[in-house]
């Protein structure tokens, strides 16, 4: 008698403790926001880029400007710098509280698409040393595996914050990741300039 008045206590601690335990803030919905604008943004790249020629690649609009191969080893390595980002903070311990202080994903894609310059830090500027589907395959491998993560993620991304300078100061997975699939929109804007520029070499 006294084993199952245990058990039933202990079940019933059990039971209380999960009812009390708080929803999830990142949702479904969130994770099929982000592969659906991965997704989308991944196959606008290939559109764009999987028939170029290596003049194409190659070709600048000024002396000063990035061509279409260093767009997407710009990208490329934006893939890999966000995933180590993710992984380092998803280490840490949650903080659902500074939900109440999050910006709404609308904050990111509006900044996103400001046509003002943006400077890349150091370590994502492209060197410019691959050559034509080189940077196709850089950039394809990154962003395959960012999609995998998404995919496979059993962390609240809306619960676990990284860091920023400036007014925001902290920043949740997820809007790491709306701001990471925002900026590849804001390039395809950059490519699709250059693929317009008169001197645009013909196939």
């Amino acid at each position: 008698m006294k084993q199952f008045a245990t058990l039933a206590l202990l079940w019933a601690i059990a039971t209380t403790l999960i009812a009390q335990k708080p929803a999830p803030l990142w949702t479904e919905a969130d994770r099929q926001y982000l592969l659906t604008n991965l997704e989308r943004t991944k196959q606008e790249i290939i559109q764009e880029t999987q028939d170029l020629t290596l003049a194409q690649w190659a070709f600048k609009e000024a002396p000063d400007k990035w061509n279409i191969g260093q767009v997407l080893e710009h990208l490329g390595l934006y893939e890999r710098i966000f995933a180590q980002e993710a992984d380092i903070m998803l280490s840490t311990v949650p903080e659902p509280g500074l939900d109440s202080l999050a910006r709404p994903d609308s904050t990111y894609v509006g900044w996103m698409n400001d046509p003002s310059p943006h400077q890349a830090w150091w370590n994502a500027e492209p060197l410019g040393l691959m050559l034509g589907n080189d940077n196709l395959t850089f950039y394809l491998f990154g962003r395959d595996n960012i999609i995998k993560f998404i995919q496979e993620n059993t962390y609240d991304l809306k619960a676990h914050y990284t860091f920023r300078w400036g007014d925001e100061r902290r920043r949740s997975i997820h809007a790491l990741m709306v701001v990471h699939w925002a900026h590849t929109d804001r390039h395809l804007k950059q490519i699709r300039r250059i693929k317009g520029n008169a001197n645009w070499p013909k196939p």
